[in-house]
């Protein structure tokens, strides 16, 4: 396992602590910022604590925290396998590893997610490894944001492009469900040609060959 890196984040709210390799009892012991939930026209994808030790428990999972003074979690980061179920993890060896994050409402515009992102998608361990991210529309908070649809699509495209993320189509029925839909995938420079065969082939439902 990657050693846990902490760094400090100057924001226009002060500083900001960002920690990779969060543990579950570590998370235990601070408080969720209220801007991370349930709204009503918008929720988080995680919502609780709860929801966020879960993710601790994944093989391979890095669970990333933005911490405003040391205890109160203001965004968070998660790198994790596909959950049972999904098309993307019927690859086997598990090689594909979903990320997502969000940033609590009053926080966002604070420059906190890029630095996040980099620290989870830039360890060397993610060469031998697909990253992949999903975006579904109905996940985005447009009334915080007061962006469009379009607005907000692209500002996840020109955050993931510079991390070496690509767009992919797919026809993954929840991503095809709405045009506005996303799917983007990072592959890493050390994952074998066999395997990103097997992986286009995977965005369209097309078993091992």
């Amino acid at each position: 396992m990657a050693q846990p890196q902490r760094i400090t984040l100057a924001t226009p709210r002060g500083p900001v602590e960002l920690n990779t390799y969060v543990a579950a009892e570590q998370v235990e012991g601070l408080e969720l910022d209220p801007g991370i939930g349930t709204f009503a026209s918008y929720r988080s994808i995680l919502t609780s604590k709860e929801s966020l030790m879960h993710q601790t428990f994944f093989p391979g999972a890095n669970l990333c925290l933005a911490l405003d003074e040391g205890r109160r979690i203001v965004g968070y980061c998660v790198r994790r396998p596909p959950l049972a179920g999904d098309r993307w993890a019927s690859m086997q060896p598990p090689i594909l590893y979903e990320v997502f994050g969000e940033n609590a409402r009053g926080w966002r515009g604070c420059g906190l997610m890029k630095p996040m992102l980099n620290l989870v998608v830039s360890e060397p361990a993610n060469e031998d490894r697909i990253l992949f991210i999903v975006g579904y529309s109905w996940h985005w908070d447009l009334d915080e944001t007061k962006k469009t649809l379009q607005q907000y699509r692209d500002t996840i495209i020109h955050l993931l492009t510079p991390l070496g993320f690509r767009q992919y189509p797919t026809n993954e029925p929840n991503v095809s469900l709405r045009p506005e839909n996303l799917f983007m995938a990072r592959l890493g420079e050390r994952v074998e040609k066999p395997i990103r065969r097997r992986f286009t082939n995977l965005l369209f439902g097309i078993g091992e060959d």
